[in-house]
């Protein structure tokens, strides 16, 4: 074992940290967690694992079976993720004007009005795309810098289980970050239930258009 294995592995595991933040990376996971107020961790969980087999396979082609990748696959995925980017944030924009709001002015027992937000939206709770999260994480794994970023250190050298090693703790350091991130982001969704619905449909319109531009840039570039 080279003297220099540790070290290599807790930078992986450091660059994963830092990785699974990218910009992209955290609209897409926003956009489909605020789809729902509970299991925000459960998504960043999913896409993390989708991320992090796909680039296991990238690594398994390449370091064991001596495959080439092809030039054009990343420019392609990164592609598609723009695409994702603006059907999710097209898909919460729908969902929100779906359980549209308005006020409702009551009287009870000769009290002075007051008012109520009401939808008339039916809870489709039952209906989740439970793999949405896995499959995005599987084409951001394959877009952009991803691919390069985690075989780049490992270029060089001979042992294929070396590379495989980096691979792995690249992948955990980008589920550990995603979950740090998903347990946040559930607290701060719940939190603005919890002040109303007004506030929480707010922030998640500001997360929806976000993910648009963002897919939008990405599709350009």
């Amino acid at each position: 074992m080279d003297a220099d294995f540790p070290a290599v592995l807790g930078l992986a595991f450091g660059l994963g940290l830092m990785h699974a933040l990218d910009a992209d990376h955290i609209m897409a996971v926003s956009g489909l967690a605020s789809a729902r107020r509970r299991g925000a961790l459960a998504f960043c969980a999913r896409w993390a694992v989708g991320h992090g087999l796909t680039l296991l396979g990238i690594g398994a082609a390449v370091l064991l079976l001596g495959m080439a990748i092809p030039e054009r696959l990343s420019a392609v995925a990164e592609a598609a993720v723009g695409a994702v980017l603006i059907a999710i944030g097209a898909f919460v924009l729908w969902d929100l004007w779906r359980r549209r709001l308005h006020l409702h002015f009551h009287t009870h027992g000769g009290l002075p009005p007051h008012a109520h937000w009401h939808t008339h939206a039916r809870d489709r709770g039952a209906h989740r795309h439970r793999h949405g999260a896995l499959l995005v994480g599987v084409m951001h794994g394959a877009a952009g810098s991803a691919p390069l970023l985690a075989l780049l250190p490992v270029a060089g050298r001979t042992a294929p289980w070396f590379g495989m090693a980096y691979l792995l703790a690249f992948g955990v350091g980008v589920l550990a970050a995603m979950l740090v991130f998903g347990g946040l982001i559930g607290v701060v969704f719940e939190r603005l239930s919890r002040r109303g619905d007004v506030l929480l449909r707010a922030t998640r319109a500001l997360v929806a258009l976000g993910a648009m531009g963002f897919g939008a840039v990405l599709l350009h570039g």
